[in-house]
């Protein structure tokens, strides 16, 4: 598993923005679940992909764009192997954007065209900007305070505050998912993994949805869907091979956990690639 929190994207070197372009094919089109303090900005220009963030799960396709808030559980796949993603994220510096913005603000996409064209053109000119050109951290710099100043007029959704858990919650966050990513494969119930970490198991409940933002079996699930897809693609492997193998006790439940997070089932999801 890659590390859970990107501490790199916390600070970039005196710009305010880092840039990752993507240009992917099939199972190449995965990120795993992680979070940072930095604002990602995820914008596609072709193709699709598969994204979790937080609770939600949805397919995002080359009309879409999102902000996904500092501190956000996030992760992307694709949805099918024949698929291809080209687009680009950019992650603005938590610190810059409290700094010019205000703090405890919750972005979103307000769906507006005239937001996301303007959107769009700012991230295709730094998609296309030569790197090596002397100016690039000035063009940089440029763009990243044009998109702030597009986020704070129309990207604040208003009378929310949005809490940013403690650097030390969020340690907690990262102990609890490397331990569930060691053992996802064992019975794991949530009265074992509390006394694991010498709480209990209401408490321990509680304090994961806090500070993860979905419940405990819920991660867990996605966890072990994630895990036996992988093998079921991979390894042709049978279905009670990858339930078994992958934590769930039968068939029937790792057949329901794979609807819910792919609204299929295992078989249509075999036949569509």
């Amino acid at each position: 598993m890659a590390t859970l929190y990107e501490s790199f994207n916390d600070s970039f070197n005196q710009l305010p923005m880092k840039i990752y372009k993507h240009d992917l094919s099939g199972k190449y089109i995965w990120a795993p679940l992680h979070w940072h303090r930095s604002i990602e900005i995820l914008i596609t220009f072709e193709g699709r992909l598969g994204l979790n963030v937080g609770s939600d799960n949805f397919d995002f396709t080359e009309d879409d764009w999102l902000i996904v808030n500092s501190s956000e559980l996030h992760s992307s796949r694709y949805i099918h192997l024949s698929d291809h993603f080209k687009g680009i994220s950019l992650l603005i510096s938590h610190p810059f954007v409290e700094y010019w913005l205000g703090k405890e603000l919750f972005f979103f996409n307000p769906h507006i065209p005239e937001v996301t064209a303007k959107l769009k053109a700012i991230a295709k000119q730094v998609y296309d900007y030569d790197e090596n050109s002397p100016y690039y951290s000035l063009v940089l710099m440029n763009h990243a305070c044009d998109l702030l100043l597009l986020l704070g007029e129309n990207c604040v959704r208003q009378n929310i505050s949005y809490q940013i858990p403690f650097y030390k919650e969020q340690a907690k966050a990262t102990e609890f998912l490397e331990y569930i990513e060691m053992n996802y494969q064992e019975k794991l119930t949530l009265n074992e993994i509390a006394k694991q970490f010498k709480y209990s198991p209401g408490y321990f409940s509680r304090f994961f949805k806090e500070i993860v933002g979905v419940n405990y079996y819920s991660y867990l699930n996605f966890v072990r869907v994630n895990h036996a897809t992988e093998q079921l693609l991979e390894n042709h492997a049978t279905l009670t091979d990858c339930a078994l193998n992958n934590g769930f006790p039968n068939t029937k439940s790792f057949i329901t956990m794979f609807k819910k997070q792919y609204g299929c089932t295992p078989g249509k999801f075999l036949n569509s690639q």
